[in-house]
């Protein structure tokens, strides 16, 4: 939730110009409406508001579960709020005679959905910009038709842009943070890899020098036993216990410089703990955490193409990632829990091609599907692939 702090500290400054508005207008307008009828002014004005306020917690709530404003042009709670608000400010506009001041205030039964309509996409609401305008515009009875409707468009359009702008801000943050954290998961792998051949390379001289010299110098103590008198036997059996101690120690000294590595979980953990905006179930089998180079880039590849068509395409809020040994495969299975629809619409994207091709190469395969609890990636790695 830290993630969305600046943005929620300045989104509400923009959303007030739409509550200031609205205030405006009940004011400005309460004299002609109850002249002219006080019934019908209650019940548009109230639908007005509730249409915003409506709109504002739908909103508000995806904020909350997501960690994101969403875009989506099939909100159908947001259509209905923008149906009654825009609705009930038509009809008001058609039902009063209003003096030229009164008919300018109008407009500002509008702006307080202006922020709002950032839900969709930019040009559905500046095309509902448009086409308010010219509504209200044409259905007042005092002010020019061009002039008011230019009013109209431009003091929406004005509002919404610096919403806009707001959330832009806030949604490069996101994919910084989110391409910050995947990019540090690659270092880390780049640099196990490199530490990991250096120690290789270490290993295998040490064991071909070293070992090399302890065996010639173990033949040449049996050569000298053979040699020395009976009462220097002692110290030079002595030698050779030594001797074999030393090449036992430099055998398991290179056999620890090969198996030493930063585990799949540790990077894994590493790069989820950078993630801001989505959270984790992880259920890694510790028997298959210590993976060569190319497979964990290739599984953690894997979990940054899900990570990142989650906050590009989906509401998802969580992922849930299991890597598991089954019927004699290695299986990783990613699933968040964003919408069927929206899921679909990632499934055939070029990250996913790339990590198919990817995959094969190394043997595995690669399914990618659109379930009722979200969308699946799951990746089978069989065991001669392994090998």
């Amino acid at each position: 939730m830290h993630g969305t702090i600046p943005f929620l500290r300045r989104q509400p400054v923009f959303i007030m110009f739409g509550v200031l508005a609205w205030l405006l207008a009940v004011w400005q307008l309460s004299q002609p409406a109850v002249t002219q009828g006080v019934v019908l002014y209650v019940v548009l004005i109230a639908l007005n508001g509730i249409g915003a306020i409506l709109a504002l917690l739908r909103l508000f709530w995806i904020i909350v579960t997501t960690r994101r404003w969403q875009i989506d042009n099939t909100d159908g709670m947001i259509w209905a709020c923008v149906l009654v608000g825009y609705g009930s400010a038509f009809v008001l506009a058609q039902c009063l005679v209003l003096p030229a001041i009164q008919s300018f205030f109008l407009g500002f039964l509008l702006f307080n959905f202006s922020p709002l309509l950032n839900r969709f996409t930019p040009l559905v609401a500046n095309s509902i910009f448009v086409l308010t305008s010219f509504a209200i515009a044409l259905l007042q009875h005092t002010l020019p038709v061009m002039v008011f409707m230019l009013y109209l468009l431009l003091a929406q359009s004005a509002v919404w842009y610096m919403t806009f702008c707001n959330i832009a801000e806030w949604q490069a943050h996101q994919e910084t943070a989110t391409a910050h954290a995947q990019l540090h998961a690659t270092q880390q792998l780049l640099t196990d890899a490199v530490a990991r051949n250096e120690r290789i390379r270490i290993a295998r001289d040490i064991h071909d020098q070293m070992g090399h010299h302890l065996v010639a110098l173990n033949i040449q103590l049996q050569l000298l036993e053979r040699k020395m008198p009976d009462s220097a036997t002692e110290e030079l059996t002595q030698a050779k216990e030594l001797a074999k101690e030393l090449f036992s120690d430099i055998r398991t000294t290179v056999r620890q410089l090969r198996q030493e590595q930063s585990s799949f979980s540790e990077l894994l953990e590493n790069m989820l703990s950078n993630i801001p905006f989505l959270e984790f179930d992880v259920d890694v089998d510790e028997a298959m955490t210590m993976l060569d180079e190319q497979l964990a880039s290739c599984l953690l590849r894997v979990v940054q193409e899900a990570i990142t068509n989650s906050l590009k395409h989906s509401d998802a809020c969580r992922l849930l990632i299991q890597l598991m040994y089954e019927n004699e495969s290695l299986q990783l299975l990613v699933q968040d829990n964003g919408r069927h629809r929206k899921a679909a619409e990632f499934s055939s994207g070029n990250g996913l091609r790339g990590l198919e091709e990817r995959i094969n190469q190394l043997g595995g395969t690669l399914q990618a599907n659109a379930t009722g609890q979200g969308f699946l990636l799951t990746v089978n790695f069989p065991e001669d692939s392994l090998l």
